[in-house]
């Protein structure tokens, strides 16, 4: 501030220096000099200041770099004599004490068997053939784990389209839900539920918004949140209508379901009463579209077994249990009336067509019979199939599957083990791989000694899942094609229980609350509350205000207003007969009720005259006559009192 006073009168000076005489200019000197000194006094010089910061600064930094020297030296220090104390101790200590059990290190994963994918009598250069094999078709079967549904066969499974929860559904009515990143090495499914009580489960899929279809042997779809909250179910048709294009739903049990690929709103499904149903996810009430599966020559209903949507949308495949296989065309979200293409003799007749899949690509349809057979068919030339294979195929269950490989170069199924017995027994419940380029079986992988129904073949995980009879669902992994899935639980070791997961349940007993332990009131208190209860004091009911309420008339009704002002309020002190006698003298001016029909033709009335006294007066008479009948003596003249009596 006094450097910025000084150069403004330096510069004061400069300009009026023209005008100034010498008096002006020394004394203007003068004040510029003293100002200078003030100033130089009070704040010093600048670069000295400085300099004195600068070495304050550096004698700081340099006793704290100091002082942590000596903190790192003291803490090596310390360490050492831990370390030394610990030695010194281990050293009287068994070898065995501290060490970590040996998890397998990396080998962490539950290889399969070298039987699982060989001949039991098979020789080396067949074993090195097939494992050859297995590595270049890129196979990921070489390791396992087993989730265990129940005991009975496992009829539906539903995988997650990012991999994250699989659904498995079974003949024990129920559905349980496994999630990979929450489990752990016990493998334990984290929700059960039973979405129809008695009914077999026929089909769960789940949609590209989390929301999972399950079909079961009931007439009516549902549909269930991502965590199996029931949020649908759709409606039934009547069974009693015989055209079923005019009923809202399904009159006969489900058999299998599909979601609209390109349309999470569209859902179909397929029935027992000869039928598929397209259907809106936000209306219940009735379906979209109808269609129906027509059997060769017309007559009655077949049921449909298997239904399938196309990658793309645009096509609908169906399979009837007389073995035929018909599609039809989607155009404009409208299905056409008849099938477009249609094969009746695909598979053999009275066998259930388990499962219609249609490739990537939208050109091919893979079929898989109850006659123990699978079917390749080229979707634009229909009549024919492109290959067939029958070959150790045997399919024992209505809801086996046949799945295509991620990149669409594979077709894989599944096959039903046979009893010891049977000359068809194989080695149990086996996978097969097809290739569509070769046209020929590539590969055999057993998977169980039980049947092998369901098959998922996942394009994000690149693993298979295995629904097996015997009531569990395994899945085949390898651990350097495969990710995430069977990978995240596998390595997950299970929570350690501490003591808190072991909580009791006591019944708390409350002491105030029994009888033996209530406090006694006083006797004042106790009237006090009986005269605040209007129940036990017994107080009359106040008079209501404004409108009446159960069955009372309020005091300010307009029907009030009116009785007070009609009605007479001397009701009680009136004498009716007088008041009667009052209209008398009107009555017979102005006859209201009989007087006027009589009124000019019989202007005196006649009135019925009174006998009651000529009859008691009868009745007299003839009561002593009686009296002097009743005395006469036995043996007199009847004839004597007859003229009286006449």
């Amino acid at each position: 501030l006094h450097l910025r006073e000084l150069a403004q009168d330096i510069h004061r000076g400069g300009r009026t220096g023209s005008g100034m005489d010498d008096n002006d200019r020394e004394m203007a000197a003068l004040r510029r000099s003293q100002k200078f000194r003030a100033h130089q006094s009070k704040y010093g010089d600048r670069s000295a200041a400085r300099r004195e910061r600068e070495k304050e600064e550096a004698r700081l930094k340099a006793e704290m770099e100091l002082d942590r020297e000596k903190r790192a030296a003291a803490a090596a220090q310390r360490k050492e004599e831990i370390a030394k104390a610990t030695e010194e101790m281990m050293s009287s200590l068994p070898a065995s004490f501290g060490a970590k059990k040996d998890d397998g290190g990396k080998d962490i994963h539950r290889k399969r068997k070298l039987e699982a994918f060989t001949q039991p009598s098979a020789s080396q250069d067949q074993i090195d053939a097939t494992m050859a094999n297995l590595k270049k078709l890129q196979l990921p079967v070489s390791c396992e784990i087993v989730l265990n549904h129940g005991q009975k066969v496992i009829s539906a499974m539903g995988l997650d389209p990012r991999g994250g929860r699989l659904l498995t559904g079974g003949y024990d009515y129920t559905v349980k839900m496994w999630d990979f990143a929450g489990m752990t090495r016990t493998l334990e499914n984290f929700r059960e539920l039973e979405p129809k009580e008695g009914h077999v489960i026929r089909q769960l899929r789940y949609c590209k918004g989390g929301k999972f279809l399950c079909i079961t042997g009931y007439r009516c779809a549902s549909i269930f949140t991502r965590d199996g909250h029931m949020e649908h179910e759709y409606n039934r048709g009547d069974m009693y209508i015989h055209d079923l294009q005019h009923t809202v739903g399904h009159v006969a049990a489900l058999t299998d379901g599909h979601w609209n690929p390109k349309n999470d709103a569209e859902f179909l499904t397929a029935s027992e009463d000869g039928s598929m149903r397209i259907w809106d996810v936000n209306t219940e009430r009735r379906s979209k579209e109808y269609i129906k599966l027509k059997p060769r020559g017309g007559g009655k209903r077949v049921p449909v077994t298997a239904c399938c949507f196309s990658p793309n949308g645009d096509m609908i495949a169906g399979a009837g249990r007389m073995g035929s296989v018909q599609i039809w065309e989607r155009r404009q979200q409208r299905v056409s009336p008849r099938a477009k293409k249609k094969v009746y003799k695909a598979h053999e007749p009275q066998t259930e067509t388990s499962c219609v899949v249609f490739a990537s690509d939208n050109r091919a349809l893979a079929s898989r019979g109850g006659d123990g057979t699978l079917k390749l068919w080229d979707v634009r030339k229909f009549k024919k199939p492109v290959v067939e294979w029958k070959k150790d195929l045997p399919n024992d269950y209505p809801t086996s599957d046949v799945a295509f490989s991620p990149k669409g170069d594979l077709i894989i199924c599944g096959t039903t083990s046979k009893a010891p017995g049977d000359k068809k027994a194989g080695r149990g419940g086996e996978l097969v791989f097809f290739s569509r380029k070769t046209r020929k079986e590539v590969q055999r992988v057993r998977v169980c000694s039980a049947s092998v129904v369901r098959v998922i073949w996942n394009a994000k995980l690149n693993q298979i899942f295995c629904g097996c009879s015997d009531g569990a669902t395994r899945v085949l992994y390898d651990p350097e094609l495969s990710r995430n899935g069977a990978l995240l639980c596998v390595k997950k070791k299970p929570k350690r229980k501490s003591a808190m997961d072991f909580s009791t349940f006591l019944h708390i007993k409350n002491p105030n609350a029994l009888p033996l332990f209530a406090e006694t009131q006083n006797p004042k208190r106790i009237r006090q509350k009986k005269r605040a209860d209007p129940v036990a004091s017994k107080k009359p009911l106040e008079p209501l205000k404004g409108e009446g309420t159960g069955g009372r008339v309020g005091l300010h009704n307009l029907t009030t207003h009116l009785m007070e002002c009609m009605a007479k309020k001397n009701l009680r002190n009136e004498d009716p007969r007088e008041a009667l006698l009052a209209w008398d003298e009107k009555a017979k001016a102005d006859p209201m009720f009989f007087g006027n029909a009589y009124k000019d033709s019989q202007p005196n009335q006649i009135y019925e005259e009174d006998k009651d006294e000529d009859e008691d007066e009868e009745s007299e008479q003839i009561k002593e006559l009686k009296r002097k009948i009743s005395s006469t003596p036995m043996g007199a003249d009847p004839e004597a009192h007859r003229k009286d009596w006449k």
